[in-house]
């Protein structure tokens, strides 16, 4: 019995030690890596260059990346931590993606890689009290649980995924609506591919029954792309008339996950996620 609990205790440590680490050097590529992305500096702005992307994203990706950094180190919160390592993930697979795109060797796919492992790490190591879903205030549950909130959950999460199911479809198929769009916003051609192999499981986790870390995800790659493209239209001088239509899904996105009920926003711990950290 005491060597069981030795080898438990000494299995909590090192888990414990490897979530730290992966975590500290995850959070800390993400804060000196959005500072640098957000001024443009190298190496980060001659690689956004190479790979297609205008100057201007690495700006808007530098503020997500500092913003993931917080969020990754930030204590007793772990859903904004579930979309700072969404946000993370969905990065890391595009660059390495983009590299792929662009005719790179295997060497420029060792960092997104690697950062991509380390994100996953860094979420499969977490403790208890940074991964639990518990509820985030009685008035979002309460309204949720209304008919009202339903009715207009519902409705919200319809257009969203109906938005995400149709547009990942566009992307792939590369029509000429969506070409014409990132071409004036500067971005490549090939990130339709990337956005709609996307987009597509996204659609499909929002109206899934019983996965609400999943939908966490979605949530948080959704939000984080309208949000992007509304920054993108602004950068570029657009108007409203323009840059409306994401804000509008932008704002939707956020409506489904505040009123979403609470079978699609929380979980109950296993006793495999109880294990002190």
């Amino acid at each position: 019995m005491t060597s069981l609990v030795g080898s438990a205790a000494s299995s909590t440590r090192t888990r414990t030690v490897g979530y730290r680490v992966a975590t500290l050097i995850l959070a800390t590529e993400c804060l000196v890596g959005g500072v640098w992305g957000a001024l443009r500096l190298e190496p980060f702005i001659g690689i956004a260059e190479h790979l297609g992307y205008p100057s201007y994203f690495m700006t808007i990706l530098g503020i997500w990346y500092f913003l993931a950094g917080l969020a990754l180190l930030a204590p007793r919160t772990p859903r904004l931590k579930e979309w700072a390592y969404a946000g993370l993930v969905f990065n890391y697979t595009g660059a390495a993606a983009s590299h792929l795109a662009t005719g790179d060797g295997a060497v420029m796919l060792i960092g997104p890689i690697f950062f991509a492992c380390l994100t996953v790490a860094s979420w499969a190591l977490r403790p208890a009290t940074r991964r639990d879903l518990t509820p985030i205030a009685p008035v979002l549950a309460s309204a949720g649980s209304s008919r009202s909130g339903a009715i207009t959950y519902w409705i919200a999460t319809a257009v969203v995924a109906a938005e995400l199911a149709v547009g990942g479809v566009w992307d792939i198929a590369r029509i000429a609506y969506v070409r014409e769009i990132v071409g004036h916003l500067g971005y490549p051609t090939y990130l339709l591919t990337i956005m709609g192999v996307w987009k597509i499981p996204g659609a499909i986790a929002l109206l899934v029954p019983r996965v609400p870390r999943l939908k966490e995800w979605a949530y948080a790659g959704t939000a984080i792309t309208y949000l992007t493209a509304v920054a993108s239209h602004l950068t570029v001088g657009d108007g409203p008339g323009v840059w409306a239509a994401p804000a509008i899904f932008a704002a939707l996105t956020f409506t489904s996950w505040a009123l979403r009920p609470p079978a699609r926003r929380e979980r109950e711990a296993t006793s495999a996620d109880r294990v002190p950290g």
